[in-house]
């Protein structure tokens, strides 16, 4: 699996103030849920193995598809250096190799920085439901109306019962976005996508895509944080 670069990203709007650090995306499509609680249970050994006290280390946070078909984890580093010292880590060869697992259907990395994000009435809760919403966009110009979008909804968004936040990244081409929007329980994300101005959003930004969007829903099986880590 060979990750995109991160850099810092663009400001869209203020909403929050923009955090800066290196933020990475690992997707693993697996053939079942067997599968994907073993390679989870994997992750969270390494994690606490030797991960959580890596040089730069901020937050890991391994997800399992309410489908049982795929296994997120999603790593923050204070800077692409401390990233990249993990990728580099004598130890993290079973990390590494985790597409040449049984069972393991594909894998892709995204990484990249925050770019502002929004927050709802149930910020700093834990999550019980995220999303990993990945879109493929056509430049700079695009990611910029995509992020104006997301901020421009916030006035809804930041007051729907049971959503705690939703905090978009970009890669270095700003080619590809991923949002990561976080609920407290499966009935609050139900809630969410039944709404239909979530539908109305969603058309909006299609215009912008230059392939269909990667979206997994998923719980998140273990987190880990360096003690002065804002987990959002």
């Amino acid at each position: 699996m060979t990750p995109t670069h991160p850099s810092p990203a663009p400001q869209p709007g203020p909403e929050t103030p923009v955090p800066t650090y290196a933020a990475a995306f690992e997707v693993l499509r697996v053939d079942g849920a067997a599968t994907a609680d073993a390679l989870a249970g994997l992750v969270a050994r390494e994690v606490a193995a030797w991960v959580g006290e890596a040089p730069g280390f901020l937050l890991s946070r391994v997800h399992v598809a309410l489908d049982g078909r795929a296994v997120v984890h999603h790593t923050r580093w204070r800077d692409e250096a401390g990233y990249r010292t993990y990728l580099g880590h004598p130890r993290a060869g079973a990390l590494r190799d985790l597409d040449r697992r049984p069972g393991v259907v594909s894998a892709a990395v995204f990484a990249g920085t925050p770019a502002g994000g929004i927050a709802g009435p149930a910020a700093g809760r834990a999550p019980g439901v995220v999303a990993v919403a990945t879109r493929h966009l056509a430049g700079p110009q695009q990611a910029g109306e995509v992020l104006g979008l997301l901020h421009r909804t916030g006035a809804w968004k930041r007051d729907f019962p049971g959503f705690i936040s939703a905090t978009p990244y970009l890669s270095p081409d700003r080619r590809t976005f991923v949002n990561y929007p976080m609920w407290t329980d499966r009935a609050a994300y139900d809630a969410w996508m039944a709404d239909p101005r979530i539908a109305e959003g969603q058309s909006e930004v299609a215009r912008f895509e230059t392939a269909p969007p990667e979206y997994l829903v998923c719980t998140v099986t273990c987190e880990t944080s360096a003690p002065s880590a804002a987990a959002g």
